[in-house]
C-alpha cells in the first residue's frame, strides 16, 4: 500500500529539513543550524497536524512507519550530537574565559546578605 500523495510530500519535506539540520551540524555553523532547526520545527508542526487527521488504515502503512522510525532514530542521534557539541563549546569557553565556569558550590550569603570583606587592618580579633 502506497502513501497518499499529500502525506508523502509532507514527510519528504520533513526529511529534507532534517537533512539540512544534519548538514549544519557537520559544518558547525551556528547560524545555519538555527535556521535549519527552525525550518525543521515548522515542517514537523505541519506534519504533526497532518498525522492527527490520518485514518487507522493510513497509520498501519508500512512505508510510513519505516520512514517515521528512521526519522525518530535520526533525531535521537542528532540530539546526542548536539549534547556533545554543547559540552565541547562549554569546555572551550571555560578554557578561554575561566570566569564563565560555574561554581561547584553556591556561595552562602546568610539571611542578611553577604559577609563583609576584611581589610586586614586588624591582625587580632578580641571579644
Amino acid at each position: 500500500m502506497t502513501l497518499p500523495l499529500h502525506i508523502a510530500e509532507a514527510l519528504t519535506e520533513v526529511e529534507h529539513h532534517f537533512d539540512d539540520v544534519s548538514a549544519a551540524l557537520v559544518s558547525g555553523e551556528p547560524i545555519a543550524l538555527a535556521a535549519a532547526s527552525a525550518a525543521l520545527q515548522q515542517a514537523a508542526i505541519g506534519f504533526s497536524g497532518l498525522l492527527q487527521r490520518l485514518t487507522p488504515v493510513d497509520l498501519k502503512n508500512r512505508d510510513l512507519n519505516l520512514r517515521l522510525k528512521s526519522l525518530a532514530d535520526g533525531m535521537a542521534t542528532r540530539r546526542e550530537t548536539l549534547i556533545r557539541r554543547t559540552v565541547l563549546v562549554e569546555r572551550a569557553l571555560n578554557a578561554i574565559v575561566p570566569a564563565t565556569q560555574n561554581a561547584t558550590y553556591a556561595q552562602v550569603s546568610g539571611p542578611y546578605g553577604s559577609p563583609g570583606k576584611q581589610t586586614g587592618a586588624f591582625k587580632y580579633l578580641a571579644a
